[in-house]
């Protein structure tokens, strides 16, 4: 395969879609899937839920992933699999063995876990089984509360893609509570934000200093406490069925405050913090020091040329406008999607640098990557470094998360140190634990 690969300029992207989720990739088409896919798989974020374990329902091949992932990344001992065959699919069977699977786990893990997650996939929801009925079952009988994910990448291309649902139903384990407390919620995202984030002092100096994560509740009661908070804040949106749940069940509002690294943008989102809190935020002191650290980064780095990528801890039009309003030249955006946060960016990139070139990860003819040749100075993102071999990578993973104008300068520390200790991709993607 010699052919170029498929992409699109900024000004061929269309904005006819009439949901959220616009796709830069065309109809009917088989997908290519590279090793800078992976990372926060569905196992994964379900295991965030704290003192819980998950029983995993597939056949050999589907499972494989997340074995080798849990024992690369360390949640292995909470994951047990039931394995299908030809016969399971068949008779179903397999229903009936998964509460004497439960059991066992139960009866054989110490600690006791004290929640349970059962993850199913394509295979059961394609033969229908009733996991919701089987998961009430399992309640009765062991008294720990059940929740049902599912792994079905059948679902990707629907308004409901395994991604949001996982993240719906870690958040279901949450029960409604008639205590409030002063506390926000971050949801979406699967690390806290940064504890050097500026984002704790703003919100403190106005009164409001509980702020609160899954992946920091060390256990399942503190976990609860989240049903407690008056605020989520939506930064990531895959979590928006999530919160749109905590809203109906729990009662608590929401907005979208997304992950940004462009200043006017990062403003903008602590004003709509400052009227969704009804409080006075005052965050301005921040983004000068900002400014000036920039400037600062700006003269020691250059003009480089970048390649924006979709794995990268951003919305890849986003990222791609603020590197470019700080004097970098955007050659790539590799990027699937375009949400309705996007459209602005991808307007704004339209009208001041049209000729950036947007590639989708998942093309078939991106199999042939190495012969498009590819180049830039730096890539952020590991699918953006995975498709410009020679450019150095800055992961910007999802393992920490940067946010507010703090977040721009850990960027640009990370910009000078994979030029100054530059790393090889393999090895990135490997230490990782994303290559299986």
């Amino acid at each position: 395969m010699n052919s170029e690969a498929f992409h699109l300029s900024v000004s061929e992207l269309g904005d006819t879609a009439s949901h959220w989720q616009r796709k830069v990739m065309p109809p009917n088409c088989l997908h290519y899937c590279p090793p800078s896919s992976g990372g926060w798989g569905i196992i994964r974020v379900g295991l965030l839920v704290p003192e819980s374990a998950m029983l995993f329902v597939s056949p050999a091949g589907c499972g494989r992933h997340g074995a080798v992932a849990g024992i690369q990344l360390g949640f292995k001992k909470r994951l047990s699999f039931l394995y299908l065959d030809e016969m399971d699919v068949v008779t179903g069977q397999h229903m009936e063995n998964i509460p004497q699977a439960v059991a066992e786990i139960l009866a054989t893990t110490r600690p006791r876990p004290k929640a349970m997650l059962i993850c199913a996939t394509c295979i059961d929801d394609l033969l229908g089984s009733d996991y919701d009925g089987l998961a009430r079952q399992l309640e009765a009988e062991q008294g720990i509360p059940v929740r049902i994910c599912h792994m079905d990448p059948i679902a990707m291309d629907g308004k409901t893609p395994p991604t949001f649902t996982v993240q719906e139903t870690i958040y279901d384990f949450l029960q409604p509570s008639s205590e409030k407390e002063q506390a926000v919620n971050i949801i979406g995202n699967f690390a806290p934000i940064d504890a050097e984030s500026e984002f704790y002092e703003v919100l403190a100096a106005a009164g409001v200093s509980e702020v609160r994560h899954i992946a920091a509740c060390a256990g399942l009661e503190e976990f609860q406490l989240m049903s407690r908070a008056t605020h989520n804040l939506l930064i990531k949106p895959d979590g928006r069925l999530a919160v749109r749940q905590m809203e109906e069940k729990l009662g608590i509002p929401y907005c979208f405050a997304p992950v940004a690294y462009g200043l006017d943008t990062i403003a903008q989102t602590y004003r709509t913090l400052e009227e969704f809190l009804g409080v006075e935020l005052c965050p301005e002191r921040y983004r000068e020091e900002a400014q000036e650290a920039i400037r600062s980064y700006q003269h020691a780095l250059g003009p480089l040329s970048v390649a924006v990528g979709s794995t990268a801890n951003a919305s890849p039009f986003e990222l791609a406008r603020a590197l470019t309003e700080y004097g970098f030249r955007v050659r790539y955006i590799f990027a699937d999607l375009i949400l309705d946060f996007d459209l602005e960016h991808v307007e704004w990139i339209k009208c001041h640098t049209p000729d950036i070139k947007v590639f989708t990860n998942v093309h078939p003819t991106m199999v042939d990557f190495l012969n498009q040749g590819l180049t830039a100075d730096l890539a952020v993102g590991f699918d953006a470094g995975y498709f410009c071999s020679g450019a150095k990578t800055v992961p910007l993973s999802l393992d920490s998360q940067p946010y507010g104008y703090q977040g721009v300068l850990t960027l640009f520390r990370e910009i000078l140190r994979a030029l100054e200790n530059p790393q090889s991709h393999r090895e990135q993607m490997y230490a990782s634990g994303m290559v299986i």
